[in-house]
């Protein structure tokens, strides 16, 4: 064979094995778990750019959120306050301000800031310098302490909090990047849920076509229907996985140890196995009740997401109903809805959620709410009339003007909530003009000025470079600046707000 048969036979088959890659990929990626994955992905990040939902991750790492309102009325003297918080969640960092003014005069002016390493305080007008705690000194500093159980003072920690601050510099080490590493445990779990259903499950496949609003959306329908048996193997699978997953546990070691101030996290953890324990138990009941579970996915032809999902489970002599319709793009659907229904022997009960867009442009936002919840008690020759209470949540905002105006409705009570709501920049602002409950303007409302800024991208102080360690100082000096504190504050309420 010559070198130029060699060549194109090589190249054939190499050319062959793209092209059955490919196809193979194709083939892989329109499996029906592969579908419903990759559509769940896609449409949890569409709904990451709803406009509340990205204006609240921006704040949550490297903005802020100021409250500010005018006293004048509540006050004995024309008071201004204003709280202030920043964070920065991916890189540990923060802080919290508070001023209160009386024309140009400072009455309070209260600062917190905190990163990975430390925390510190100030506010001039209770006591004198800065304090804090430097977190690698802690476990040093603890022992001995004013804050020792051991050593009985007024300030002893009881032996659970003593705990939780000995391991303070670990526990916030572990925090970076805590909040990502969940999400991501979340997708596998959800993923390994969806593989497991759709190995046990007796699957379908078709194409539908639904109407969302006033559209038309041609979808690939993805049908799960499992019983007993097959859903006892799907709870088996995850329970399996989850008791053996090295990477669960630490994670959630790291989530225990934000929150076991009161409680040791070892129960925590012991918490969390034991009811695994209690699902692996329950395997054997459940293959003995009669469980029938059909799961519908509607997944847009184009785009892949999710547009649609009903599901039907019953357990013995009780059911449950649930259908949710995003449309085909949930950041910028004109209707989405969750209706869910339980029906039992006893009673029938359902709950509706309706939200339409009437207007989502760069002119106006316009929408609402509907919710209704009804409940019909039942028994074997009649049925009650049934109890129904409906919510009605509406807003109008002209982006332009600023106007904006919230309304809740509620039977025959209702509330107006109106203001001026402006974005400028990254820096979205609120001002509150006026509330009426049931018809009956609010007093002091407007007089309030209440106003709310939120930043998207507004930096947050650094901590101090000099302050006083907390854990190394003495009963007695530490005594005297929370007497400080609580005697400046008291002068504060007494002189500006003694007749509250």
């Amino acid at each position: 064979m010559d070198k130029k048969t060699q060549l194109i036979i090589g190249g054939s088959v190499g050319g062959a094995a793209i092209v059955g890659l490919v196809v193979t990929s194709i083939v892989l990626a329109n499996q029906p778990a592969a579908l419903i994955l990759r559509a769940t992905a896609n449409t949890i990040s569409d709904a990451r750019k709803i406009e509340a939902f990205a204006v609240a991750e921006d704040v949550a790492n490297g903005g802020s959120v100021a409250v500010s309102a005018n006293l004048d009325s509540i006050a004995n003297d024309d008071v201004y306050v204003q709280a202030k918080y920043y964070s920065d969640a991916k890189n540990l960092k923060g802080a919290y301000e508070m001023t209160m003014t009386e024309d140009d005069d400072i009455i309070l002016d209260a600062q917190i800031t905190y990163n990975q390493d430390k925390f510190a305080f100030s506010c001039p007008e209770l006591f004198d310098g800065a304090y804090g705690v430097t977190y690698k000194n802690v476990e040093k500093n603890l022992p001995g302490s004013i804050f020792d159980p051991d050593e009985e003072t007024d300030y002893s920690l009881d032996d659970e909090q003593f705990a939780y601050f000995l391991g303070i510099k670990d526990t916030i080490k572990n925090d970076k990047n805590l909040e990502r590493d969940i999400d991501n445990m979340i997708t596998k779990y959800r993923q390994l849920a969806v593989n497991s259903a759709v190995k046990h499950a007796e699957v379908g496949k078709g194409s539908k076509t639904i109407t969302v609003g006033d559209e038309k959306l041609p979808c690939t329908l993805i049908s799960l229907s499992l019983d007993e048996d097959s859903l006892a193997l799907v709870v088996e699978d995850l329970v399996n996985y989850a008791n053996n997953d090295k990477d669960l546990e630490k994670l959630l070691r790291r989530v225990a140890a934000n929150g076991s101030y009161n409680e040791d996290p070892d129960e925590y953890i012991d918490q969390f196995y034991d009811n695994l324990d209690q699902m692996e138990e329950s395997i054997d009941d459940l293959k003995d009740s009669h469980v029938d579970i059909q799961v519908d996915f509607y997944i847009t032809s184009s785009g892949r997401r999710l547009a649609r999902l009903d599901a039907e489970m019953e357990v013995d002599d009780e059911s449950v109903e649930i259908s949710l319709v995003l449309g085909k793009n949930v950041a910028k659907s004109k209707e989405i809805s969750l209706t869910a229904t339980t029906k039992s022997p006893n009673y029938t009960e359902t709950v509706e959620f309706v939200y339409t867009v009437e207007e989502d442009s760069s002119r106006a936002y316009e929408a609402e709410l509907n919710i209704e919840h009804s409940r019909t008690r039942s028994s074997s020759s009649s049925s009650s009339t049934p109890r129904v209470e409906e919510y009605k949540l509406s807003v109008e905002w002209d982006r332009k003007s600023g106007d904006f105006e919230f309304k809740l409705k509620y039977d025959d009570d209702n509330l107006v909530l109106k203001g001026s709501l402006l974005l400028k920049g990254d820096t979205y602002t609120f001002v509150l003009s006026n509330i009426r409950v049931g018809g009956t303007a609010v007093p002091y409302v407007k007089s309030l000025d209440l106003t709310i800024k939120v930043d998207k991208h507004d930096p947050a102080p650094n901590v101090p470079g000099r302050f006083t360690e907390i854990t190394t100082m003495n009963e007695r000096d530490f005594k005297h600046l929370t007497e400080d504190i609580e005697e400046g504050i008291e002068k504060i309420q007494e002189k500006y707000f003694d007749r509250w």
